[in-house]
């Protein structure tokens, strides 16, 4: 496909009215979808934690926040240690010919302080790879964090909010299992908090030791990212992407508790991040960011674009200025707070990006667009992948070249962030009617982009909820 122009940086009028009734249409009619489970829907029954971060924090943008904090609790209680529960592990794994074993206590040794990848209702949870993904502890300790920060900033140990809905149901609640949930303190933020935080504490460890080479990057082995058929391997963008918006949320949330100390400690990591993420996987030849993937079957090195490689600039703009949705307590810019006082009780406002990083996203957002839209499909990968495992994928068959909803959910938010808004109108184009309306693509997992016909779960709820947040960001920036 030939170049594309670069988007406009801002609507014009008419255009970003159109686009506010459309956008609002899409959250109306798709509401309903969003707090049917924790599951991503469709052939998707059990928990995956990765889908769960997202439509948790859809669930507390539509005021779900009982529910929320009931299964954060519920999810942490899942938290992978010794003796605990059965865990399976290796079905997604080339190195163990992508057969399930069951882990022995050495394995869950190994394991402790990750989530699984998928909490079943059986009694036993599944890491799919060869060790537990990245994404699925990553993801849950920043919507974790980015949830608790919210409702303790806003409202404390507060039973009720004018603004969303009960955040703690009292005892004489005529809920009565509502109450009792309180009184157990699973919809309690402030007793969630003691209980969660430990927790994410030992799975920033874990998380932590899988930077083996001590570059600030996390390496993984074959199929441990949501990308589970794609056989990458090595230091993945998203996967530190994921990484880094933990240590963030999780920084401002103990920012919040009053916890400098182990905040600090968490900036320290998120800068070495960065720092390993410019260093080493930013692509001066492609302007863009790409993966150092372990060699091929051929051999070979092999570096295509992926769509996700977006999730790292949502990574570096979270809780700064460029982040309309953000809690804005970021921990890069805690220095603001102890020496500048608010001003007639407004409280300063906090740094956007910084002016390099914001050169370089910009740079991505316009080489996935030249390089990844074709036809104005966004597509999850450049070119066909040369190798998927454990199935042998066809061109637009899942992971290979095709168009990904939950994705193109993950682009808009980015393009939102870095004022590329022109480009969330086309994308949104693709998933809602001209008059707002969800298009037959917004439920399907992913659509083949040749015959326009959509497969996997449907109607899958990761996809619904990533493009709602996507949404709600831009409209709360405009």
């Amino acid at each position: 496909m030939s170049n594309v122009d670069a988007s406009a940086s801002s609507f014009s009028s008419d255009s970003w009215k159109s686009f506010v009734v459309n956008a609002n249409t899409f959250l109306q009619k798709t509401n309903e979808h969003v707090l049917q489970g924790l599951n991503p829907g469709g052939i998707y029954q059990a928990i995956w934690c990765r889908d769960a971060s997202y439509i948790l924090k859809d669930w507390f943008l539509s005021g779900n926040i009982d529910g929320a904090m009931q299964q954060i609790y519920q999810i942490w209680s899942h938290q992978i240690s010794p003796g605990k529960e059965k865990i399976v592990y290796g079905r997604g794994a080339p190195k163990m010919k992508f057969s399930a074993e069951v882990a022995n206590a050495d394995k869950e040794k190994e394991f402790e302080g990750a989530l699984p990848t998928t909490i079943y209702q059986a009694g036993f949870s599944e890491v799919y790879g060869q060790n537990p993904d990245i994404d699925s502890t990553a993801l849950i300790i920043s919507t974790t964090s980015w949830i608790l920060a919210r409702v303790l900033k806003n409202h404390g140990s507060s039973s009720s909010s004018s603004e969303t809905s009960s955040v703690v149901a009292s005892e004489h609640s005529s809920d009565y299992v509502s109450a009792l949930l309180s009184k157990a303190g699973i919809t309690d933020p402030q007793k969630v908090a003691e209980f969660v935080v430990p927790r994410m504490l030992r799975a920033v460890e874990h998380l932590n030791s899988r930077d083996i080479d001590n570059d600030g990057l996390l390496e993984q082995s074959h199929n441990e990212d949501w990308m589970d058929t794609a056989v990458r391997a090595g230091k993945i963008v998203y996967s530190q992407s994921c990484w880094l918006l933990a240590l963030n949320d999780l920084c401002s949330l103990l920012s919040e508790l009053d916890r400098s100390e182990e905040a600090d400690r968490l900036k320290h990591l998120t800068d070495k991040t960065i720092r390993g993420v410019e260093e080493k996987l930013w692509s001066e030849q492609d302007g863009c960011y790409l993966d150092i993937q372990q060699s091929n079957h051929s051999g070979e090195p092999y570096r295509i674009l992926t769509q996700d490689v977006s999730f790292y600039l949502n990574a570096i703009s979270q809780n700064t200025a460029n982040d309309s949705l953000g809690v804005h307590h970021h921990s890069r810019n805690h220095w603001i707070a102890k020496n500048h006082k608010q001003v007639q009780g407004r409280q300063e406002s906090v740094l956007p990006v910084h002016q390099s990083l914001h050169k370089r996203a910009i740079s991505t957002l316009d080489a996935i667009r030249n390089r990844a839209w074709k036809e104005k499909w966004p597509l999850v990968t450049e070119t066909e992948l040369k190798r998927t495992g454990p199935w042998i994928l066809k061109p637009y068959q899942y992971h290979n070249h095709t168009f990904w909803p939950w994705t193109t959910g993950i682009e808009m938010l980015a393009r939102s962030r870095f004022n590329k808004v022109e480009g969330c109108n086309i994308l949104l184009s693709k998933l809602a009617s001209n008059d707002g309306h969800p298009h037959l693509h917004a439920f399907y997992e992913w659509v083949n982009p040749i015959t326009d016909e959509g497969s996997g779960a449907y109607p899958f709820r990761t996809g619904i909820t990533t493009i709602r947040i996507a949404l709600a960001d831009i409209l709360e920036k405009n």
